[in-house]
């Protein structure tokens, strides 16, 4: 998709532009946090057309996959991640590859699989075609092999 511009809105009103998918994105997730309130980002397509995504307050975010189709993503191990829906995952390990693509809504293909957990619940699973959009936010297609176990506290 051919975008032009994208238009920041906020209760309605114009809230800010730019020219560059990055900077919008980063600019309405700063001013939902900072002001309390959904940021939408308007992008417009080259020929006619726009395409929305919301920026919530707490770190979620609606439809990004219309503004962004993500790249495949692998994890770090023992670093934490945040889902699109504002979950907090940490990456326990990556699991060998067997050349499967998963695809997400966007039709971003991963072959990434690796080992999470919920830092808050200790929900532990193996996600398959793991990515990560613009904003920093990852998904993957379908997870299995899910169990609580303990959450290892640090520090």
């Amino acid at each position: 998709m051919d975008f032009t511009h994208f238009t920041l809105k906020q209760d309605g009103r114009f809230a800010g532009g730019s020219n560059l998918l990055h900077q919008a994105v980063i600019a309405a997730a700063r001013l939902a946090a900072e002001t309390g309130k959904p940021v939408t980002v308007m992008a417009h397509v080259r020929g006619g057309g726009t395409r929305k995504a919301v920026f919530n307050p707490n770190g979620t975010n609606e439809h990004i996959w219309d503004l962004d189709k993500g790249q495949p993503l692998t994890p770090t191990v023992g670093q934490v991640y945040v889902n699109r829906g504002g979950g907090r995952y940490l990456c326990r390990a990556l699991v060998t590859d067997h050349g499967m693509q998963y695809f997400n809504a966007a039709g971003c293909s991963s072959s990434t699989t690796a080992l999470f957990q919920n830092v808050k619940s200790g929900w532990t699973f193996t996600a398959k075609g793991v990515i990560q959009y613009v904003d920093g936010t990852i998904e993957w297609d379908h997870s299995s092999d899910g169990c609580f176990k303990e959450v290892e506290r640090h520090g």
